[in-house]
Parts: structure tokens; sequence; C-alpha cells
């Protein structure tokens, strides 16, 4: 597996300045709240494609290679365990990118509902009332399963 560093991964442009803010301080980079949310969909058999909403996010280099096997687990999985359908990367990662915005639009209505203003072109934080949010994030990936 190439695990291809150079492809620009999406999330829909109404979560930009979601993921901008939750950037240090409830993750370390854009990258791990994307695979949080990529196993959140999974886990939910929830998909949403990107249509074109999509907005270049972070490059696939910034991938681990744990989050990459867990990517190539769940496409694996959903394609019969047909080896073959890993041999493009970017096919692989347009897959998750749908299981990320399903997975955040999830994690909005399960646990950001409380921290963000939502509207049709932007999901933003309140980040005053954030102070508890790294603690009750990690609480949430916990329980919910998604380790």
């Amino acid at each position: 597996m190439s695990m291809d560093r150079n492809i620009r991964v999406k999330t829909d442009k109404q979560y930009k300045s979601l993921y901008r803010q939750m950037t240090n301080l409830v993750v370390g980079d854009s990258h791990e709240l994307f695979f949080v949310c990529a196993c959140l969909g999974y886990k939910r058999k929830a998909r949403e494609p990107l249509g074109k909403r999509g907005d270049d996010k972070f490059w696939s280099g910034t991938i681990t290679p744990e989050e990459w096997a867990c990517y190539y687990a769940m496409h694996l999985s959903d394609n019969h365990m047909d080896f073959q359908t890993l041999s493009d990367d970017t096919k692989v990662l347009a897959a998750i990118e749908e299981y990320a915005n399903a997975g955040t639009k999830i994690l909005l209505e399960e646990l950001l509902c409380d921290y963000a203003t939502v509207s049709d072109e932007d999901v933003t934080l309140d980040l005053a009332r954030c102070r508890e949010l790294p603690k009750v994030f990690l609480n949430y990936v916990s329980e919910s399963g998604i380790r």
C-alpha cells in the first residue's frame, strides 16, 4: 500500500471554521478531528457525500500510518475484502471523506450543539463556553467506542 502523501483531503465547506477552532482546542491537527469523525460515521454506518461543498482541509501526508490502516480496514470492509480496491488512495479517501462528513454532523448533533452556532454556510464555536470542551470531547469519544 502506497499511503499517497499528496492528496488534498476535503471536508464540507460548512465545517471550515469548526475544524480551525477545534484544532489546538481538542485536537492537535485537522487530520485528528477528521479521523474521529470518520470513525464515528463508520461506526454509525453513516455516509454523506461532499458534492460541490468540498473544501481542501489537509494533505494526506499528515495522516498517520495507524489512521491509514483504519481507513484501509473501513474501505476493505465496505468492499467485501477486495484488496484491489486499495490500489487508489484517492478513492479510499473519497469514501472516508463521506464517513467523516456524516460523523461531523453526528458530532454536532450529539456533542457540539451546546457549544456551536450552525448556519448553512458555517459552523462556529462559542469559545467563551468551550473551557470544558476538551474534557467533554474526550469523554464523548471514549463513551462512543471510537477508540
